[in-house]
C-alpha cells in the first residue's frame, strides 16, 4: 500500500499556495487574448512565475515546461510539467471549474502529480505505484466495465463539432477545464473523458492520477498512449481517452 511521501506533500503545499495566489490575483484581474484567441491573465503569469523556482528548487537539475513561459527540454534531474491556471476562461469569468496542475516526469515516465482546485477546496496527489489521494484520503479504483447511457462522459468541444455524436457513450459534458475532466473522472463524478489537442503540460498530472486509480489511458483508436510521443512542443493530434478498463469503447 502506498502513502504520501514528504516530497509529494511539499509539492501539494506549493500547489495550495499557487491556488491562493490565483484567487488573490482574481480580485484585480487583467484579461488578455493570446494569438490563438485564448485568454491569459495576470493570475496565470503570477502563478507560473512562483512555481518555476519553487519546483526546480526541490530537485536539482530539473527543468520546467509551462504553459505561459514556454517549452524547455527535460533536465538531467527530471521535468516539471505545469499549467498554472488550467481552465483560464472559467477562472477569468468567476467560474469554479479551474485549477493548478503540476506533473513531474523522468525518462518518459510520469512520477508525481498534484492538482489543486481552489474554488472547490480539493487537492489531489499521486505518485507512481503509490496510489492517488484527495484531501489526504486515498481514492478507490475506478470500477471496470461499460458506460451506461445515463453516466457522464466529458468530451472536448472541438471533437464534438467534428464527429457524429451517435457512437459516443454516456451523457455528454464539457467543463472547459482539463483538470476538472481529469479529477472528476478519477473520482467517478464523470465515468470517463476524451481529450484532443492538449499539450503534455495540460494532461500530465491528470493522467498519472487516473492511472493510479486503475483507469485505461489510450488513443480512442486503441493505440497506446505514450509520454515519449508527447515530449515536443506540439498538441496531441488525435482523440484519446481516460476510461474505465473493459469499457469496450473505440472511435
Amino acid at each position: 500500500m502506498g502513502s504520501i511521501s514528504p516530497l509529494l506533500a511539499e509539492i501539494g503545499d506549493i500547489a495550495r499556495r499557487a491556488g491562493e495566489m490565483a484567487l488573490e490575483a482574481r480580485r484585480s484581474l487583467v484579461r488578455e487574448l493570446k494569438p490563438d484567441g485564448s485568454i491569459v491573465t495576470n493570475g496565470d503569469r503570477a502563478v507560473e512565475t512562483f512555481l518555476r523556482p519553487a519546483l526546480t528548487g526541490l530537485i536539482a537539475g530539473s527543468t520546467v515546461w509551462g504553459e505561459e513561459f514556454g517549452f524547455e527540454e527535460e533536465g538531467p534531474g527530471g521535468w516539471w510539467l505545469v499549467d498554472p491556471v488550467d481552465g483560464t476562461t472559467n477562472y477569468a469569468f468567476g467560474g469554479p471549474y479551474w485549477g493548478v496542475s503540476i506533473g513531474f516526469a523522468v525518462n518518459d515516465r510520469l512520477q508525481l502529480a498534484v492538482i489543486s482546485l481552489p474554488d472547490l477546496d480539493e487537492l489531489y496527489l499521486a505518485e507512481a505505484g503509490c496510489g492517488a489521494y484527495l484531501n489526504g484520503e486515498r481514492l478507490a479504483d475506478i470500477p471496470a466495465g461499460t458506460i451506461r447511457p445515463e453516466e457522464i462522459v466529458s468530451y472536448p468541444e472541438r471533437l464534438i463539432r467534428r464527429v457524429s455524436t451517435d457512437p459516443l457513450p454516456g451523457r455528454l459534458r464539457c467543463s472547459g477545464a482539463f483538470v476538472i475532466d481529469g479529477t472528476f473522472t478519477a473520482t467517478q463524478r464523470f465515468r470517463g473523458m476524451v481529450g484532443h489537442s492538449e499539450k503534455l503540460y495540460d494532461i500530465a498530472a491528470s493522467v498519472l492520477i487516473n492511472l493510479e486509480v486503475g483507469a485505461e489511458v489510450r488513443y480512442t483508436s486503441g493505440d497506446a498512449f505514450l509520454i515519449s510521443d508527447l515530449k515536443r512542443d506540439a498538441k496531441i493530434d488525435r482523440p484519446w481517452m481516460i476510461f474505465p478498463r473493459e469499457s469496450g469503447f473505440f472511435l
